[in-house]
């Protein structure tokens, strides 16, 4: 009796030990900063990809909703082979940028590491996995809850764990650097202290000291999709002030502009850069990321921004002003629902999980719908300056040769906002359906094969993938006896 109380004892003393031990694995330090290495949209080899034709994809979260109905996008893109440069590619192989949150985040993550090889492994290693159910059994390991047990170590580093071993066998980004070539992928998640976006590039790793190549794709990946409420938030060492950075001079200039109010946006930016390299009593050790719907639900954001500033770790902006961009492609994959709900039925207050559910999905949907406008009246403005200088010029030509205006013509650019929605799934009834698909990390096969499906389907309707197809002279992989 003695010997086993002691054993007891042993195996209880161990296992609190283990407890305590267990810990969210750390993002490496950067021994000195270098903004010509890491995972940077200016360090990948272009190839054949043109920049003339400029492809951006955005992938919405949504869980294994929005992971299949992104899939589906994907594979018509790869089936779609265009006329471009007098050869004959996919438009999948023309895609310059893939910025994705949550669930969309799966897909464009394996793609990053894996290329092509997404087509033939992807669905049977997470489309039609039962991940869900997976996770909750890892979960509920006698081990695992011993871990779970450390205040430093939750649900969403154990997701990391699962999906590293079982989703990306074990990938890092320095897989992907070694790869070197585009489509430049950000993983999106949120800074949960400053509700701003915080993407996994090394642009935003600087800014911590910390060598983005050490990181697996699946942590990336598990912080992009960490769902408030069923999921923790991860947990990222801040080294700031190891490495020798050096804040781009706009980010000072755009601080000091706070007071004037002259670019609120620009100066917000500043100010986001600004808290993770903070020093003294702000400093932040720990940076903590929770879901990136919680900051952009269309994944949008980013490539907003590189769009309408020069200030931009990749800036399309000052591609545009350096006219090397013709036609700009931003294929937005929305895989926002709106369940049919009982609430306007009745007098009954809604309860506190329906409440909190509304409060945290229907102002980003609004936010989202507010993103792409913002986005064509940005290439619209643009274009106007073109425009006006066209007119004057005109106008002074009928006045005489000694009116001719020589004012340098500003490049032109055609954009093609695809938007891919549940929204515009013609058929009334089919539509319901979609839009009341749940938001979950398991779905059934069937299901999953008709988001995949419709996918495809509502690219090839949409109007401006029409247009491009026409201006690009489409040649469909299914058809090459005509092309």
């Amino acid at each position: 009796m003695v010997t086993q109380y002691y054993q007891g004892m042993a195996i209880l003393i161990c296992t609190l030990l283990l407890a305590a031990c267990s810990s969210f694995p750390p993002n490496p330090p950067l021994a000195k900063y270098d903004p010509a290495a890491g995972y940077r949209f200016d360090q990948l080899e272009q190839g054949t990809n043109s920049d003339e034709l400029f492809v951006i994809l955005s992938f919405s979260g949504g869980g294994m909703r929005a992971a299949a109905l992104s899939f589906g996008v994907m594979e018509a893109l790869r089936d779609t082979l265009i006329d471009w440069d007098q050869r004959k590619v996919s438009l999948l192989d023309e895609v310059d940028v893939i910025s994705s949150i949550s669930g969309g985040s799966f897909p464009a993550a394996y793609y990053a590491l894996y290329g092509s090889r997404i087509f033939d492994e992807f669905p049977d290693k997470f489309l039609y996995r039962p991940i869900q159910s997976d996770l909750l059994m890892q979960f509920f390991r006698p081990y695992n809850l011993v871990k779970l047990a450390s205040p430093s170590f939750g649900r969403s580093d154990l997701a990391a764990e699962f999906y590293n071993h079982k989703v990306f066998s074990g990938g890092t980004y320095a897989d992907v650097i070694k790869r070197g070539r585009r489509p430049f992928v950000i993983l999106n998640a949120t800074d949960m202290s400053k509700g701003t976006q915080f993407s996994f590039v090394q642009d935003q790793f600087d800014l911590l000291c910390s060598n983005l190549s050490g990181v697996p794709l699946a942590r990336a990946v598990a912080a992009s999709s960490a769902y408030p409420g069923g999921l923790t938030p991860l947990t990222f060492q801040n080294y700031a002030g190891s490495c020798q950075y050096r804040q781009p001079k706009w980010v000072e200039l755009a601080a000091k502009d706070h007071a004037s109010r002259i670019n609120p946006r620009r100066t917000a930016r500043a100010e986001e850069r600004l808290s993770l390299t903070a020093e003294g009593a702000e400093r932040r050790d720990y940076i903590h990321l929770t879901d990136g719907g919680v900051a952009d639900n269309l994944g949008l954001r980013g490539p907003l921004m590189a769009i309408t500033s020069t200030n931009y770790s990749w800036s399309v902006l000052q591609m545009l002003n350096d006219k090397k961009v013709n036609k700009l492609v931003v294929i937005t994959v929305n895989a926002a629902t709106d369940p049919a709900t009982k609430r306007d039925k009745t007098p009954n207050i809604p309860g506190l999980i329906d409440t909190l559910t509304t409060a945290a999905t229907v102002p980003l949907d609004n936010y989202s719908f507010d993103t792409l406008e913002l986005l064509t009246a940005t290439v619209r403005e643009f274009n106007q300056e073109a425009q006006l200088i066209e007119s004057c010029e005109k106008l002074a030509a009928t006045k005489g040769e000694q009116c001719a205006l020589d004012i340098q013509m500003p490049h032109r650019v055609k954009l093609f906002p695809v938007r891919i929605s549940f929204d515009y799934i013609s058929d009334a009834e089919e539509r319901a359906w979609f839009k009341n698909i749940p938001t979950s990390f398991e779905l059934p096969r069937k299901t999953t094969d008709r988001l995949r499906a419709i996918g495809r389907k509502l690219l090839s309707e949409d109007p401006f993938f029409k247009k491009l197809m026409q201006e690009l002279q489409i040649c469909l992989s299914s058809s090459k006896d005509i092309c």
